[in-house]
């Protein structure tokens, strides 16, 4: 044996764990280039043989392919509070077409996120409608999330390489393939889910107690970085494009409760929205009072999202702020 040279038993491992190695490795590469080309969420960064879009409900990656979708020049965005708008009936109505890019769960920092996403795709945009909720009158510069979200797949092309393998990658990637031949359909390309039809309502409020003596009022913070945010971002839109910030209704239980930080300083909050959007075709429309659309059970699925005579309520407005398409048939809110 030469000297340095390793015995019979340590070369014959050594020789299985280098193909071992360049098995797995060549395989992880095959399956990582087949799902740069596959495109599993429809992002089109890369050249692909795929069609355009995803059979994916879940509004956390399918906002990738229906936000670059060039058929929309405009966009609804939010949490599921803003689920029930009708993209096809503000289409209508306005004269845009609208998409649904609204996300259940998410926070001032994913919303801002999509419009910069919808913004880079869209080198024209007709209009955009923002349902906040009180989550954007926060103080926390970070912007805290509640749910993960995949923000690696709404920025660069470098962050989204370096996430794209995994197993929930893989799976897209066959359903896509399975899209393409036809063996599964594709969902509605506005992204429009709605969550009271055919759907049994079981919300029956007890009745709000009251609310006895007045609580000491909390100092007021005017510090709303999620504000800060979205003004630079709307200085970033043209004139010309319409924006509507929406706050939507709640059940009555849910209003922010007297002596609480959030009540104290949510009217300074809304003053400083309607500010951001104080020209002609944008506008802030605030439900978050207690009036009769709060107080009414029967306007809401739950203590938080609203029901279709709503929704089409908030459309009218909208559509009456972005002062377009006024004869397509929506209803006046009187």
């Amino acid at each position: 044996m030469t000297e340095g040279a390793l015995p019979p038993g340590p070369r014959v491992w050594c020789r299985f764990a280098t193909a071992f190695l360049a098995v797995l490795l060549g395989g992880l590469g095959s399956i990582y280039v087949a799902l740069v080309v596959l495109d599993p969420y429809d992002t089109a960064r890369f050249p692909t043989f795929m069609p355009p879009g995803v059979p994916d409900d879940g509004s956390r990656t399918a906002n990738a392919s229906r936000g670059r979708d060039r058929r929309f020049d405009a966009a609804i965005f939010g949490n599921s509070r803003g689920q029930l708008l009708d993209p096809a009936k503000l289409s209508q109505a306005t004269g845009a077409s609208f998409v649904q890019l609204t996300t259940p769960g998410s926070g001032p920092k994913e919303h801002m996120t999509l419009m910069r996403y919808f913004m880079t795709h869209h080198p024209r945009i007709e209009a955009m409608v923002l349902n906040v909720d009180e989550r954007w009158c926060g103080h926390d510069p970070s912007l805290p999330i509640i749910f993960p979200f995949p923000f690696w797949l709404y920025r660069g092309d470098l962050e989204y390489l370096a996430h794209l393998l995994s197993t929930r990658a893989i799976a897209f990637a066959q359903n896509r393939i399975k899209l393409a031949i036809g063996l599964i359909s594709s969902p509605d390309p506005r992204g429009y889910m709605d969550y009271e039809t055919g759907r049994a309502r079981n919300f029956h409020p007890a009745v709000a107690a009251d609310p006895g003596t007045a609580v000491p009022a909390k100092p007021i913070n005017t510090y709303f970085p999620a504000l800060e945010q979205l003004d630079a971002l709307l200085a970033e839109l043209s004139p010309q494009i319409g924006f509507v910030i929406v706050m939507p209704p709640v059940y009555q239980a849910m209003l922010p409760r007297p002596g609480t930080q959030v009540a104290a300083d949510l009217p300074a909050c809304k003053a400083a929205l309607a500010r951001l959007v104080d020209r002609p075709r944008r506008g802030f429309l605030d439900y978050l009072v207690d009036g009769p659309i709060s107080r009414d059970p029967d306007n809401f699925m739950d203590l938080e999202h609203y029901r279709m005579n709503i929704a089409r309520l908030i459309e009218a407005r909208i559509a009456a702020v972005l002062g377009v398409g006024a004869n397509a048939g929506i209803g006046r809110d009187h």
